[in-house]
């Protein structure tokens, strides 16, 4: 099974994963970890397009841009137990994309510029939502073993 954080970037839905997690827990333990839940799910709700973009598998642009977002993820932001926002993550990726052998293509290149500036703030919302669904696992397990 993926850690739930990982479920943003497939159509699973991380927060129901969450919620299905704390089913076994008691009622005064449901009430600690639901603030976390909550800003994990309105965070979500913010990087929905983002996501939808994707995830989109039959758009072969869309498809390519989230190959190269995952990559970018991967290589860049995702350092294991710690995760490494930077200020504009927007801005980081189009560069990220720039060094890419993919660049070659003016035409795509326009293309996915424009799709990253357009939804930038969906963008910074998902690498926060990816964030906040690590915070919230990890305080699911604390309440699991404890």
């Amino acid at each position: 099974m993926l850690d739930y954080e990982y479920a943003v970037f497939t159509k699973e839905d991380p927060i129901k994963l969450l919620k299905d997690g704390c089913k076994g827990l008691s009622l005064l333990k449901r009430h600690k970890i639901s603030p976390y839940i909550r800003r994990s799910e309105a965070l979500l709700k913010k990087a929905q397009k983002f996501r939808d973009i994707i995830t989109d598998e039959y758009v072969q642009n869309n498809m390519l841009l989230g190959y190269m977002f995952a990559a970018y993820f991967g290589e860049k932001l995702d350092k294991h137990k710690y995760l490494s926002i930077p200020r504009d993550v927007s801005y980081e990726f189009i560069r990220y994309l720039s060094k890419s052998e993919i660049s070659k293509d003016d035409k795509y290149m326009k293309n996915a510029t424009n799709i990253i500036l357009a939804h930038s703030d969906s963008i910074d919302a998902f690498v926060k939502a990816f964030l906040s669904i690590r915070h919230a696992q990890g305080e699911l397990d604390k309440l699991q073993s404890a």
